[in-house]
């Protein structure tokens, strides 16, 4: 099974690095500035789960701040669950591509800035990266105790 999910997450690595898009300094894909906005939470984050701040948080925190150009600090982190995308697109399709039609884990992280919250959207062992019409997983429970 190892393999098969190796194999998977490549093939999702693949079909999301021939997305397109000049790539950025913190390796995700450069699109037009967009201002979109999303609804306010309906259910609040998971426990503790906000204040995580892992490399791949640190660097998605760097990724909006440069877009917007603000400093590192302005930005906040609303919220980080762990999710299972639907297919490959993680949750971000884009008009004219493919993606594997898989379950495929992951995370979403929400960040606000300016006024206005991003969706970033990465699979479970891959780096954020911004999503400008973000669709949602499903939450996956935590662990109990966790």
């Amino acid at each position: 099974m190892s393999a098969t999910r190796t194999a998977v997450l490549a093939v999702v690595v693949l079909l999301l690095t021939a997305c397109g898009g000049e790539p950025s300094p913190s390796g995700t894909t450069e699109e037009a500035p967009s201002s979109h906005e999303l609804p306010a939470p309906t259910t609040p984050a998971p426990s503790g789960s906000a204040g995580e701040r892992t490399p791949q948080v640190d660097a998605a925190v760097a990724d909006l701040a440069a877009h917007l150009g603000v400093e590192p600090a302005e930005v906040t982190v609303v919220s980080q669950e762990d999710v299972t995308w639907p297919d490959g697109s993680l949750g971000c399709p884009r008009p004219g591509m493919s993606y594997i039609q898989a379950q495929v884990p992951g995370a979403r992280l929400v960040l606000a800035a300016e006024g206005r919250e991003f969706s970033y959207h990465a699979s479970r062992s891959g780096d954020f990266a911004r999503c400008t019409s973000p669709r949602l997983g499903t939450t996956t429970p935590s662990p109990a105790g966790s």
